[in-house]
């Protein structure tokens, strides 16, 4: 009597488009032979229909934990995981209704103006593809991106294996159906976007290959001129997108560059993570550490959306990524990761891969500048840099994918099996061994003599290939007197390398302190870009006068230096009007890393850590917009008043990493109101506020009509005020209820203690009233209480945090981390 199967099964199988009822009855033969003397379960014939391929090992392992139904959405049935992208869940997926093979990235809970952004950049491709001039003439030798040759050599090379590509059968029919494989191109870009109930789908064709960073793990980096290829090859799908559609890519990475066989390159989902998630920062740490190589610097400090400057960043990033087979930025976890794009300090690609031409190290380091200005304004300009793709390319390239996957031959193994087999006379493994012996001898001055005259045949001199000294001769790149963007692209080999990108700029001499006793200076003489540290890693303190040291030179880094303020009493009636710091910062950018600030002395006015007067005089003020940055990182900052007292003017961009603030008075007060051309993000990890405070303190005289935003991003934080402290203080004669619209809250694992007021206004009078925090924006802040490891002190160790009430994603503490903090002094 033939097995039954599972009615229930059959009738999901039918729904999801997986299998017929004959398909799932003729595998009755099968279940039997797996279940044996047991019961025939579900899940056998779920076993049975994946060993014959009739589902997929992920469509198997779903069905079997009870997430069957969930295969299908919209028109698409999901048939494997990708392991890119990692910002939101991908799948290999079948339409049902014409079995094209796609892939479906599928996002939850979003909100409609998601699926509007979607739908959007659908029309935007579509209108794209209409636009694209037609296939004659593009690329080099004829070769179209959209050509008969390349599409029809595509689907020969896209024709899925059974295993990858399964389907289901119809009643009586023993073969499978495979969709057809699309016309390559350089991009697959979103075609179809809907929701289904509560989930969002997007579908992008299905593109055959292996991505460059999967290629990197098994072999190492890429020859230059393959690079070179691949370089050319994205821009030229970038700048489609950018001269018809617009848009940005917003994720160019190593693990989004698809490579197939024929030397296909092809970037997936343009547009899709600047839909997903418009923001990057330290508050939105919740992805792998990969997610993070190609991110540009302005992202995380101004949380900025997807731009060309940031798609030209990072295709600096990924080509230096390609060149020396590991990512320009270092770091072993997400926030790691975020503070090296951060400080986007990234060293000269030819310092681990000398051999990279001019033309393409040019190109890098012109994209991997921090300020975006200093970018090529366009990528249509980067293109003109580095040429179109070209015929001897793509076979570099497809050459290169080829030998990397060939597998090596085992002589030693081959000739031990002969010699081990009772079958094989003496003197024929004898024979074998020989023949080895001068395969292994020979090989080396064969290979080299064919690959010079395979670089012979070559027409195009675009390329360096080791090992012939005259195709290097030859591939020298020639400077073009014309600037006609057009011009340049028609002749890859005659590309231009404006000087500024050739020249290295030498970084200044760094500025040693002696450490043998405190210096007593009243300036130092800085310079644009350089460190103030003490000799080998020792740590030198500087006492500053009454009124700060000055820092009057952009770009300046301070590094294990402890600034120390001391109260004199004797002229202290004579500098009554002057306010007190320890650092008077007259520029718009600098950093101070492993710093400490303390000042001693029993004053009635504590100084500020840093009072930031920028700009420095009123004529800059009203000729520019001006724009400040400071990062404040491994710092402590013990008995001051403000950590950072401003007096500026303009876009502020303030960075605190991994700091302890034990002051009387706020980290980070403002002179007045910000106007609407002045807003403030101040970004936060990993930093203790332990007694005094607020966080954040606003003089408001005057409340604007339309105030500027005040964006705090706080990750892995602890707040800790004194008593009666509010973690945010405005001060002024009138209530500025107002202003609370304008502060916007997000982040993730930062606490708060109990009792402390979200927001408070404190009158001229010295009165305080906590403001409703109903009309404050907050995310990802929590209260609970929290424990130390001691009593607030200088050493940082007392300011770990040992006990905290509240749920949190991580396990780690949240808080200060003690190891990299300046040690007490002695």
């Amino acid at each position: 009597m033939p097995e039954q199967p599972p009615a229930q099964l059959v009738a999901m199988l039918e729904r999801l488009g997986l299998a017929t009822a004959g398909q799932v009855a003729r595998m009755g033969r099968r279940v039997r032979r797996l279940a044996r003397d047991l019961p025939r379960f579900e899940s056998v014939w779920v076993d049975a229909l994946a060993q014959t391929r009739v589902l997929t090992p992920f469509q198997a392992a779903e069905i079997n934990a009870g997430r069957g139904e969930s295969l299908r959405i919209g028109p698409y049935v999901l048939c494997e995981r990708l392991p890119t992208p990692c910002y939101v869940p991908c799948y290999r997926a079948i339409r049902l209704d014409s079995r094209e093979t796609v892939r479906l990235a599928i996002i939850e809970n979003a909100g409609p103006h998601v699926l509007a952004q979607l739908e959007s950049l659908v029309g935007c491709v579509k209108r794209t593809s209409e636009d694209l001039p037609s296939p004659a003439g593009r690329g080099a030798g004829g070769e179209g991106l959209g050509s008969k040759e390349n599409e029809s050599s595509s689907r020969r090379a896209n024709r899925p294996h059974p295993s990858h590509h399964p389907s289901p059968l119809p009643e009586g029919e023993g073969t499978v159906a495979y969709p057809p494989s699309p016309t390559p191109r350089p991009l697959s870009a979103i075609t179809h976007a809907s929701a289904d109930g509560d989930r969002l789908f997007a579908a992008a064709p299905w593109v055959e290959g292996r991505t460059a960073a999967e290629w990197m793990v098994h072999h190492g980096r890429f020859p230059p001129e393959v690079v070179l290829e691949i370089a050319r090859a994205m821009l030229a799908g970038l700048v489609e997108l950018e001269q018809a559609g617009g848009i940005c890519h917003g994720d160019v990475s190593a693990s989004g560059l698809m490579l197939g066989d024929d030397g296909r390159v092809t970037l997936t989902m343009p547009g899709l993570r600047g839909i997903v998630r418009p923001e990057e920062g330290y508050a939105h740490a919740d992805l792998l550490p990969e997610a993070y190589d190609s991110l540009a610097p302005e992202r995380i400090a101004a949380g900025t959306p997807p731009n060309t400057a940031g798609d030209t960043y990072a295709c600096g990033c990924v080509w230096w990524h390609l060149l020396c087979g590991r990512p320009p930025l270092a770091g072993g976890n997400s926030l790691a990761k975020l503070r090296a794009a951060h400080a986007a300090e990234i060293c000269d690609v030819r310092r681990f891969a000398p051999e990279v031409p001019a033309a393409l190290a040019g190109a890098i380091a012109a994209c991997l500048q921090p300020e975006p200005s200093r970018r090529p304004e366009s990528l249509a300009a980067l293109a003109a840099m580095l040429g179109s793709p070209t015929r001897t390319g793509k076979e570099a390239l497809a050459d290169c994918l080829a030998r990397a996957g060939r597998p090596a031959v085992r002589w030693t193994t081959t000739v031990r099996s002969v010699r081990k087999s009772n079958r094989t006379p003496l003197w024929l493994a004898g024979a074998v061994c020989c023949l080895a012996t001068l395969v292994a001898v020979f090989w080396p001055f064969w290979h080299g003599r064919s690959g010079q005259l395979a670089v012979g045949n070559k027409e195009d001199s675009g390329f360096r290939v080791q090992g012939s000294e005259s195709a290097i001769s030859k591939s020298k790149i020639a400077s073009h007197k014309s600037t006609n963007p057009s011009s340049l692209i028609a002749h890859p080999s005659s590309v231009v390398v404006p000087a500024a990108y050739q020249q290295e700029e030498k970084p200044p001499q760094d500025l040693v302190l002696p450490t043998e006793k405190p210096l007593a200076v009243e300036s130092l003489d800085l310079r644009r870009g350089q460190c103030v540290r003490g000799p080998s890693g020792k740590r030198a303190m500087v006492l500053v006068p009454r009124n700060g040291l000055p820092v009057n030179q952009e770009d300046v880094r301070f590094e294990n230096i402890d600034f120390v303020w001391r109260h004199n009493a004797d002229d202290a009636e004579d500098r009554a009007n002057e306010e007190p710091a320890l650092v008077r910062l007259l520029v718009g950018r600098a950093e101070f890393r492993g710093c400490s600030f303390q000042a001693f002395g029993d004053g009635a006015t504590l100084p500020a850590a840093i009072r930031w007067i920028h700009p420095a005089s009123a004529d800059e003020l009203a000729t520019t917009l001006p724009s400040g940055r400071v990062r404040i990182t491994d710092c402590i900052l013990h008995h001051v008043g403000a950590g950072l007292d401003c007096h500026t003017a303009g876009a502020l961009g303030i960075e605190i990493i991994n700091s302890l603030h034990l002051g009387a008075g706020a980290l980070l007060r403002l002179d007045h109101c910000p106007k609407s051309d002045e807003p403030v993000a101040l970004s936060l990890a990993q930093v203790t506020l332990r007694g005094g405070g607020p966080l954040w303190e606003c003089l408001v005289l005057q409340v604007e009509d339309q105030p500027g935003e005040v964006t705090i991003q706080a990750a892995a934080c602890v707040f800790a005020p004194g008593v009666g402290t509010p973690l945010l203080r405005l001060c002024g004669p009138r209530e500025p209820r107002s202003l609370l619209s304008s502060i916007r809250w997000t982040g993730q694992g930062s606490l708060v203690t109990p009792n402390v007021a979200i927001c408070a206004w404190r009158q001229p009078n010295g009165r305080q009233e906590a403001l409703d925090e109903g009309s404050l924006s907050i995310a990802g802040l929590v209260r609970g209480a929290v424990g130390f490891a001691g009593e607030a002190s200088r050493d940082p160790a007392a300011s770990r945090t040992v006990r905290w009430q509240a749920p949190l994603q991580s396990a780690n503490p949240p808080g200060i981390d003690p190891a990299p903090l300046p040690a007490p002094q002695r």
